[in-house]
């Protein structure tokens, strides 16, 4: 039987031997992701958004709810998450890919 997490992936970031990336750095290049100093290893589970497709890393201390479609039965990001919020059109990934790929075969 499948759950929700059984769809997750793991992202591991061992930096104990390295000299790590710090938080100004990540902003000053406006990267996404955590910062992972020298010494520190992090590991979290990773999801893909049903609606955007993006990559979303788990914040093991995050306190609020995370974004849910019933729709597509999976978790969506923050950014979508707002979208559906606001009224936005139910556009998840796999029905984009299809109606592109339809196109193209015409």
């Amino acid at each position: 039987m499948l759950t929700k997490r059984s769809a997750e992936g793991v992202i591991l970031i061992d930096h104990r031997n390295s000299p790590g990336i710090s938080p100004e750095f990540m902003r000053a290049n406006n990267l996404p992701g955590p910062a992972v100093g020298a010494g520190v290893v992090f590991e979290s589970a990773v999801i893909v958004c049903k609606h955007c497709g993006t990559d979303v890393v788990l914040n093991p201390n995050r306190s609020r709810e995370r974004e849910y479609c019933q729709k597509c039965d999976g978790y969506i990001c923050d950014s979508c998450g707002l979208m559906r919020k606001l009224g936005g059109a139910h556009r998840p990934m796999i029905k984009i890919l299809a109606d592109l790929y339809n196109r193209l075969t015409r």
